[in-house]
């Protein structure tokens, strides 16, 4: 039929040479220049990393963190005389230096659904 004719002039033919070049055509191959800022640890902003040698052992310790900044958790200290199920607490910062006592503010309690005094836990 004449409909048969112009589809298969418009599209290519299969054979098993196109099917072969396809194929590597769709592999994908790193450009040299990527391929050896990869291998060498450069790529996404990464500084390089020597291979540790054979014969030696590092050990890296980790230091110790001084933030001044803490992280605390709040809780509530009318929930457990109320006798509601759950506990209120969130999670919250502070500073070591400004304050230094235990930090008490009025947060929402969902479990009794009003403002209640939410006081910082001892670590």
């Amino acid at each position: 039929s004449p409909d048969e004719t112009h589809s298969a002039a418009r599209r290519p033919r299969w054979t098993a040479a196109n099917q072969t070049t396809m194929a590597l055509s769709m592999t994908s191959t790193r450009p040299a220049a990527l391929s050896s800022r990869v291998s060498s640890g450069l790529a996404k902003n990464r500084a390089p990393c020597a291979a540790p040698s054979r014969g030696s052992l590092q050990v890296m310790a980790a230091s110790k963190k001084k933030d001044v900044r803490l992280t605390i958790t709040l809780e509530c200290t009318e929930q457990k005389a109320s006798g509601v199920q759950g506990m209120s607490r969130y999670m919250s910062q502070k500073n070591r230096r400004n304050t230094s006592e235990r930090l008490e503010l009025m947060k929402y309690n969902k479990y009794l659904r009003k403002h209640t005094l939410h006081r910082e836990l001892k670590k």
